[in-house]
């Protein structure tokens, strides 16, 4: 027992003595230098980790901080980004709508001879076997089957079924539908029957033409008058392409329409166009030629001053 107590005490007074020298090497570590240069050299590795641990939560906390309020500004410019992508589509949408009601109103203020109902085309049917669209007029407005239905570009169809606040137009280029076509150019004035081609929904079809007519390419074909549907004079389209037909006897010409009517978004309705035929009835009509105007003749009311033709004639 005495001997385990002496070890003990010599053990802490080497202790105490350890620590008083290591305690005075401290104290002059600028003048020994054998002790301070590897006091410095093992205590580096601390005080630079120290000091970088230091330095990073100092500063890393400011660039989280930073970079979490860049994200909000980010995200606050997506969102204010989408507002104006938005509102620019709106704007495009009611200036091309303004676009188009203007030249419309335009449109109907030029052609006072015809009494016209403005409609909204709420929806659209084209396949190989009909081509219509449906219109926000119906017979509480006053519309009637058969009424003309046209645009500034040209002929649009007719309206085919009418109900009290929606009607059906039937389309130029529907196979069923059949309208009297007049070449413009004085020279010609070649009339006949255009039909909608089932084949191509493209074109309309100038068909049973005498082979000695004179129908060429680029010649504007309106509205003949005939039939008692459309008023004579309304823009039908261009020749595009003139042939013989199928037996050889004949001429037919792929008439491109003036309208194009996947672009149709507002329409009008000729509503003083008084039905006197029924549209299909038409194709039993033959052809005629009515005779050759010379735009160079002119009649004179007192001699010197022409009369010039009312439009729409």
């Amino acid at each position: 027992m005495f001997f385990f107590g002496k070890r003990k005490i010599i053990t802490a007074v080497c202790f105490f003595v350890f620590m008083a020298v290591c305690g005075w090497f401290w104290r002059n570590r600028e003048t020994v230098s054998f002790v301070s240069q590897p006091l410095s050299t093992a205590e580096a590795p601390f005080q630079y980790g120290t000091s970088q641990i230091s330095l990073l939560a100092r500063y890393g906390g400011a660039t989280i901080g930073q970079i979490i309020n860049h994200w909000k500004e980010v995200d606050t410019l997506r969102h204010e980004n989408a507002n104006l992508k938005a509102e620019q589509a709106a704007y495009s949408e009611i200036l091309a709508e303004n676009i188009r009601l203007k030249g419309m109103l335009n449109f109907k203020q030029t052609y006072t001879q015809y009494s016209m109902l403005g409609a909204k085309v709420i929806a659209k049917d084209y396949n190989s076997w009909t081509n219509t669209i449906t219109i926000d007029r119906g017979s509480s407005d006053g519309v009637n089957k058969y009424m003309p239905v046209i645009v500034p570009q040209g002929v649009v169809g007719f309206v085919s079924s009418v109900s009290r606040y929606t009607s059906q137009v039937q389309l130029l280029v529907d196979p069923r539908t059949a309208i009297g076509g007049i070449v413009q150019r004085p020279e010609s004035r070649v009339a006949s029957i255009l039909k909608g081609d089932g084949n191509n929904s493209d074109f309309l079809v100038f068909g049973n033409i005498p082979k000695e007519a004179d129908v060429i390419k680029g010649d504007t074909i309106v509205t003949s008058g005939y039939g008692g549907v459309y008023p004579k004079g309304l823009l039908i389209g261009t020749v595009s392409q003139v042939s013989a037909d199928g037996s050889g006897v004949s001429l037919a010409a792929l008439v491109k329409p003036a309208v194009d009517f996947t672009k149709v978004e507002e329409v009008f309705i000729i509503t003083n166009s008084v039905q006197k035929v029924n549209p299909g009835d038409i194709n039993n009509q033959i052809p005629i030629k009515e005779p050759a105007m010379n735009p160079n003749e002119q009649q004179a009311s007192d001699g010197d001053t022409p009369v010039v033709p009312a439009k729409g004639e």
